[in-house]
């Protein structure tokens, strides 16, 4: 059984995607006026790759939990590790904590593993995706910060 969660995204990382999204707009458009054609469209290139990239992040994050695996998948399996293997998780995290990044908003939860590879993430119904989690390990330990 698969059971999927969308990541929840809120207004500070919107604005984070608009601002540089804007700076690359910005340094494009001053390049076209310079009359640098080849310069603008190298330039115009590399913006719409990092758009593609930004819009692709940030819409179409999926967290998944495939019978016994928590998988975070984009467009591929971008990251994988065993429920079993998870020795802890942390509520009220924000982005700046842990190791991979895959989140979309603030106050997601950190996944500790036996690897040391810390996770962060941001799914939408966090209660039910931790009751979840608990029902298939229940010795995972959790650490909610947002009681603190």
């Amino acid at each position: 059984m698969v059971k999927t969660y969308k990541s929840k995204r809120d207004w500070i990382y919107g604005s984070i995607f608009l601002g540089i999204s804007f700076l690359f707009l910005s340094i494009v458009v001053s390049v076209y006026f310079e009359k640098d054609l080849l310069g603008w469209i190298i330039l115009a290139f590399i913006f719409l790759i990092v758009q593609t990239v930004l819009i692709i992040n940030f819409f179409l994050i999926r967290i998944k939990i495939e019978g016994d695996d928590l998988v975070v998948n984009i467009i591929f399996d971008i990251f994988r590790v065993s429920i079993f293997k998870i020795t802890k998780i942390r509520v009220g995290e924000t982005m700046w904590s842990g190791f991979n990044k895959c989140g979309t908003s603030v106050g997601g939860l950190i996944i500790f593993s036996k690897y040391k590879n810390d996770l962060y993430i941001t799914p939408e119904n966090q209660d039910e995706f931790l009751k979840e989690l608990l029902e298939i390990n229940r010795h995972i330990v959790i650490e909610d910060l947002r009681k603190k």
